[in-house]
């Protein structure tokens, strides 16, 4: 009996792992009915970017404080590439054939895969990240500052030029100036910020002057002034930022496994219950799962996000005519399920002591086998359909005889089951929520 109960936790704690995975992958199904392959790659980048925080400012420390900390850093690097994904790659092609967006989502998986393992030790490509970065900063200023209306649809990117030129022209200057001369006094930097935004301005002006023609609103030059000096800003604060923190650490390649460091609380001596053991990791993942399960409910049912996301899943052509902006409840939808795939990659990285580029390979189909086994497209099935996932793997490797047992056919055990429910339960354990739509 302690065998089972034992091989019952194994299974629950599993089971958390792909439920926390698959709730990314329903929340987008039910919003866009596109099964993202890539959101396994968003799970491991979650745990990547929980790495570089500590890495980054507390290395080598183990305090129990730190982990919040991580958390953070692996929702900004799984929120940034999963929104990114689904603007630069998915947003193109949603009225597109369905085999489009899914062919585009395993391209994805495989480019994210090579990128960590091929750049994670050479962090130069920082430098690239933050330039784009820096624009965006530079744009999002001036739209804030400024009065004008630029989302029109026909206009937008014409009424956005001067901004857009801004940021550019400023990022464009100070790329030049540090690709010539890295190391720059605190005299010259400044120097540098003052002619980038002087640069931007014209830049931004000349674009603005260019696109008048067919822009409905006109953006001040004071604005276009505040923009190209905040990307200018941001540009130089990040090289501060690079020269002294990052260049300064010994980034370990992701070729190979890489430790994932151990926390106070969340990590050590197993806890013994009645003869059962119970890892601190298994006792944060659960928990993780029962936290998250409970404010995503909150948020689907209480908010007005949540309400619009009800309703671009069912009709979204009438949620747009009733106000609601699509656009947004489908990033709301990617960023919701990056959320929780950064959490269970901190999860696997407890748990299994190290973190490597592969890791969201297989973590991913078998969250989507969760999904599926759930019902895909319900949020609440997803967690059922993981934790029965964990269990019957962790049962069917205890009890399984002869040489269809043992841990080394779990997987095989994982898929038989992903068939048996589409051959005889398509919908899922708890149903699909279809709608029908005139």
């Amino acid at each position: 009996m302690d065998q089972f109960f034992q091989q019952l936790v194994n299974g629950l704690t599993l089971g958390s792992l792909y439920a926390l995975i698959a709730v990314g992958y329903t929340v987008v199904y039910g919003i866009v009915q596109l099964i993202n392959f890539a959101h396994g790659e968003v799970f491991m980048i979650g745990a990547f970017g929980a790495l570089t925080t500590y890495l980054l400012f507390f290395d080598g420390q183990t305090s129990v404080w730190i982990l919040p900390v991580m958390i953070v850093g692996a929702i900004i690097a799984s929120v940034g590439t999963a929104v990114a994904m689904e603007r630069v790659a998915y947003r193109p092609l949603r009225n597109a054939p369905r085999l489009a967006p899914l062919i585009t989502a395993i391209g994805i998986s495989v480019f994210l895969q090579e990128f960590v393992r091929l750049f994670y030790e050479r962090p130069e490509w920082t430098v690239v990240a933050f330039a784009v970065i820096a624009v965006g900063v530079g744009y999002y200023v001036g739209s804030v500052l400024t009065k004008a209306d630029l989302n029109h649809q026909t206009t937008k990117w014409y009424d956005r030029a001067p901004l857009i030129g801004a940021a550019l022209g400023a990022v464009a200057l100070w790329v030049v100036v540090r690709l010539i001369e890295p190391d720059l006094s605190v005299v010259l930097a400044l120097g540098v910020i003052v002619l980038g935004a002087v640069v931007g301005t014209a830049v931004g002006w000349l674009a603005g002057l260019a696109a008048r023609g067919r822009a409905q609103s006109e953006v001040k030059l004071l604005t276009v002034v505040e923009a190209a000096a905040a990307a200018i800003v941001f540009s130089e604060l990040f090289w501060v930022f690079y020269k002294q923190v990052i260049t300064s650490i010994t980034w370990p390649s992701a070729k190979q496994r890489i430790p994932f460091p151990q926390i106070d609380v969340v990590t050590g001596p197993a806890l013994d219950v009645s003869g059962v053991t119970i890892q601190r990791s298994a006792i944060f993942t659960v928990a993780a799962l029962a936290v998250c399960a409970v404010l995503l409910w909150f948020f689907i049912n209480r908010t007005r996000l949540g309400r619009g996301m009800q309703a671009v899943s069912q009709d979204p052509d009438t949620a747009r005519l009733m106000g609601i902006n699509v656009d947004r409840i489908i990033v709301v939808a990617f960023a919701l399920g990056a959320v929780l795939a950064a959490i269970a990659g901190i999860s696997q990285g407890f748990q299994n002591n190290n973190i490597d580029f592969r890791m969201g390979f297989l973590a991913g189909l078998k969250a989507f086998t969760a999904a599926v086994l759930g019902g895909i497209g319900n949020v609440y099935g997803a967690v059922v359909g993981g934790l029965v996932l964990g269990v019957v793997e962790a049962l069917a490797t205890q009890y399984i005889p002869g040489r269809f047992g043992g841990g080394s056919w779990k997987d095989v055990w994982a898929f038989v089951i992903l068939i048996l429910v589409l051959v005889f339960r398509p919908q899922g354990l708890l149903g699909a929520r279809v709608v029908d739509r005139a």
